[in-house]
C-alpha cells in the first residue's frame, strides 16, 4: 500500500502501527486514518476510497497440519477463520 501510495506522488505518513486489526479499524472508523482492508471486513461505519491508486493483490491460505489435532475445537476454529477470509 505505501508503495502504491508513493508511486502516485501522493502525500502520506503513518500513524499507527499495530498487530491488532480491530485497533486499526477503529482507526479507520473514527476517521483518524485510511488502512488496506479486506472488502469482507469493510464495516458499514467505514467507506471505500475508490480514488486511490490500485495495489497488488495477494492471497490467503489455511494450512492445518497433518499431524494437528482433530478435536472439534479445532475444526470449528478452522471453520471459523475459513468463513472470515471467505476462503
Amino acid at each position: 500500500m505505501t508503495r502504491s501510495l508513493s508511486d502516485a506522488q501522493l502525500d502520506w505518513r503513518v500513524i499507527l502501527t499495530s498487530p491488532s486489526s480491530s485497533a486499526i479499524e477503529a482507526c479507520v472508523e473514527t476517521g483518524l486514518g485510511i488502512s488496506l482492508i479486506d472488502r469482507a471486513r469493510v464495516k458499514p461505519t467505514m467507506r471505500i476510497l475508490e480514488n486511490l491508486p490500485k495495489v497488488p493483490t495477494y492471497e490467503v491460505y489455511l494450512l492445518r497440519s497433518p499431524s494437528a489435532d482433530a478435536s472439534q475445537a479445532v475444526s470449528a476454529l478452522e471453520k471459523l477463520i475459513a468463513e472470515q477470509f471467505r476462503l
